[in-house]
């Protein structure tokens, strides 16, 4: 057999320590900010006028229904990663200026170094499609329980494959429909056993939930469509960190959200004589809540962190564990919920219902069809086109080869794919070569189609 080289186990170790690390970190903040979300809904706070009551609410306190709100805090969350990104700059500006220096003594001229950076302005749109894609999900998260609306979110699947195709021009092979399809079905269980329960705890009717669900769904429009543009606008053609991305994008959803919490703090809505969302309003019930300013301060703390721990994840590890993750980060949602309800106070949490099991079919559904996205589970020769392997240097903007056409879990996997070659290693190379290195020796990835 062959030896191992020396300290060569110890790295292997150290590294192996770190995944687990960083795979539960995701975990748990993931889990932790959708939750987080949900318990400010059902926060009772006090409000501004005495005789103004919701139900399982004590007298003069309403439920914290600001989800406009909350969508700005999560934008401070992402922007607060700018901060990390400028702390790390000069670091890694010297990493950069030492291999630059060592390419050009190899006769490599400084001018073919020099690379496009990102305008400020290119942001906006995918900020845009945030704004709303998270906003909507929001919105529609006060009509359901929270591990429902993390399954809910599997509908980008469809959205991502459907998008990869009209604007990338993506060939999708036969098990990515057979996989949306299956995706589609575990949805409507998902769906119909959330309407078919609602009501059941007086939260919500059944016309609401319905609402819900339209919203959640139509949300991941919205972030498909984002994911669609970052890959086709950045993989492979700017130098541009992901920590800068996320921060970017945070900074431009905060200018996006002030206009549109500005309009809603003065259009009148449902309730008589009342704005559709005050902001100050919001605003004022958090600083005289200290319970709900815990919850505020560390949702914005628990969103960077995941950001972060995302973009490294997505760089190290393959679309197998990023999946894994996801699906597990929907389970500890949902056990979670149960157990606060019936161990701790049943104003959190969710309770079992009486077609949760019809629920829990559909969750069953979801994972398998987006393991088989991801070439998790072992792929039928029937469902899979004969197709040339392509070299690793060949461009991911090619028709094709889009990357989300082929992995989809979250926002993060297309961060870590962005050409993240402003963020080096010591040894000179960029994070993003460092973590393709370490995927080909974990798993292949085979091309989508040719």
């Amino acid at each position: 057999p062959r030896a191992t080289p020396p300290g060569r186990g110890a790295a292997m170790a150290e590294y192996n320590g770190k995944t687990v690390f960083l795979v539960l970190a995701m975990l748990f903040v993931g889990s932790y900010n959708t939750m987080n979300t949900k318990f400010q809904f059902q926060s009772c706070v006090p409000a501004g006028d005495s005789t103004r009551t919701d139900d399982g609410c004590p007298a003069g306190h309403v439920k914290f229904n600001k989800p406009w709100l909350i969508n700005m805090c999560m934008f401070v969350g992402e922007a607060s990663l700018l901060i990390v990104y400028n702390l790390t700059r000069k670091a890694r500006a010297a990493r950069e200026l030492a291999a630059r220096t060592a390419r050009m003594e190899q006769g490599e001229s400084f001018l073919s170094q020099q690379s496009a950076k990102t305008p400020f302005y290119i942001f906006a749109i995918p900020a845009f499609c945030d704004v709303f894609g998270t906003g909507l999900a929001m919105v529609g998260m006060q009509y359901m329980d929270s591990a429902i609306w993390q399954m809910l979110r599997s509908s980008i699947i469809i959205f991502s494959a459907l998008c990869s195709v009209c604007f990338l021009g993506a060939k999708l092979q036969p098990y990515h429909w057979v996989a949306t399809g299956i995706v589609l079905v575990g949805l409507i269980l998902v769906g119909v056993a959330s309407a078919l329960d609602a009501g059941g705890h007086g939260d919500v009717s059944g016309s609401e939930r319905v609402l819900g669900i339209a919203l959640v769904v139509g949300a991941q429009l919205c972030s498909a469509f984002q994911m669609v543009f970052e890959e086709k606008l950045l993989t492979g053609r700017v130098k541009t960190s992901a920590k800068k991305v996320v921060g970017m994008e945070g900074v431009w959803g905060m200018f996006f959200m002030v206009i549109i919490l500005v309009f809603m703090s003065n259009y009148p809505g449902p309730a008589a004589g009342g704005p559709y969302e005050s902001a100050p309003e919001g605003i004022a019930m958090i600083v005289h809540t200290p319970g709900l300013f815990l919850l505020v301060f560390t949702y914005m703390c628990s969103i960077a962190l995941y950001n972060l721990t995302g973009i490294t994840v997505g760089k190290k590890m393959s679309a197998v564990v990023r999946c894994l993750v996801d699906s597990c980060r929907t389970f500890v949602v949902w056990g979670v919920n149960l157990f606060i309800y019936y161990t701790i106070s049943e104003q959190y949490g969710s309770a079992w219902d009486p077609h949760s099991w019809l629920t829990l079919v559909g969750f069953a559904v979801l994972v398998f069809g987006t393991l088989l996205y991801n070439e998790v589970l072992p792929i039928p020769d029937s469902l899979r086109h004969e197709v040339q392997e392509e070299a690793a240097s060949t461009s991911p903007t090619t028709p094709g080869t889009s990357y989300i056409a082929r992995n989809v879990c979250g926002m993060n996997d297309v961060l870590a794919k962005v050409d993240q070659t402003d963020e080096t290693s010591e040894d000179g190379d960029s994070d993003a070569q460092e973590g393709a290195r370490r995927s080909a020796e974990m798993c292949q990835v085979r091309p989508a189609a040719a």
